[in-house]
């Protein structure tokens, strides 16, 4: 019968079927298209052989250059526009743009909260986190490593009136721990944190003994750091951590059960 062909397993295929299949199988074609163009195109740019500011050629001839379609080009240059690798200008063009912390820190708060995260799984993470940093922090630290956490103590005691620069402070400090190691995915890693800790650091800081535990923590820690003594050091942040945890179970009790959950 016209219009009809005959499988391998004998069964029959419709001219308007193989004319789905097709039209589908284009599309999974074309999809693979953009991928390996937004693949390319974002590995250019973190090896920095696309520089910041660097301008990417017309469409036509990206398409050519590239050897798909100016509707591949286009789809892939928006997903990259969406992840804030490019940016589109009317006029300019299309441009590299400077990647920032906050581009991978904002959508992986935004994730957490989404998935319901609450304080207890914050308190596990930097559990695990930070009392490794501080060990290591102590083991490698420099004499300039140590004076810089010095220096944001003394900073820290200088602000204990304003919650807001206290709170900043704090953050600051935990950054500064880490840093020692120079491990950028930790660096980025405690920025996610920081960024999920910022709100509750503020509102935790209006109780009347918080600053006065949180800065002889610090300084528990710092001297752990300053003696070359990883298990100490260890211990100060297992503590600090605790400490933490307790002030912000007695905001949870002053808030409904919805304040369990990370925010802002």
């Amino acid at each position: 019968m016209a219009g009809r062909a005959t499988g391998k397993n004998g069964s029959s295929i419709g001219s308007s079927g193989a004319q789905d299949a097709t039209a589908l199988f284009q599309t999974v074609n074309k999809q693979r298209l953009v991928e390996r163009v937004v693949t390319d195109v974002q590995e250019l740019i973190i090896q920095g052989k696309l520089a910041v500011g660097a301008k990417l050629p017309p469409e036509r001839e990206l398409a050519e250059l590239l050897g798909v379609s100016r509707t591949v080009i286009r789809e892939a240059v928006r997903i990259l526009v969406t992840k804030g690798l490019l940016e589109s200008r009317h006029g300019i063009g299309t441009t590299v743009r400077q990647v920032t912390r906050d581009q991978l820190v904002e959508p992986l708060g935004w994730l957490l909260q989404r998935n319901g995260a609450d304080l207890d799984d914050l308190h596990e993470v930097r559990a695990i986190l930070e009392v490794a940093i501080a060990g290591e922090a102590a083991r490698r630290a420099g004499p300039a490593d140590i004076d810089q956490l010095e220096t944001i103590l003394a900073q820290m005691q200088a602000q204990r009136d304003d919650p807001v620069a206290f709170a900043a402070g704090d953050a600051e400090f935990h950054q500064a721990l880490a840093a020692i190691l120079q491990n950028p995915m930790l660096a980025v890693l405690l920025d996610a944190v920081r960024a999920i800790m910022a709100e509750i650091r503020r509102k935790v800081s209006r109780y009347a003994a918080f600053d006065a535990v949180v800065l002889d923590d610090h300084a528990a820690i710092v001297a752990a750091v300053r003696g070359h003594d990883p298990a100490a050091a260890r211990t100060a942040m297992q503590e600090h951590l605790l400490h933490a945890r307790e002030f912000q179970r007695t905001l949870e009790t002053e808030a409904d059960p919805a304040g369990t959950k990370l925010s802002g």
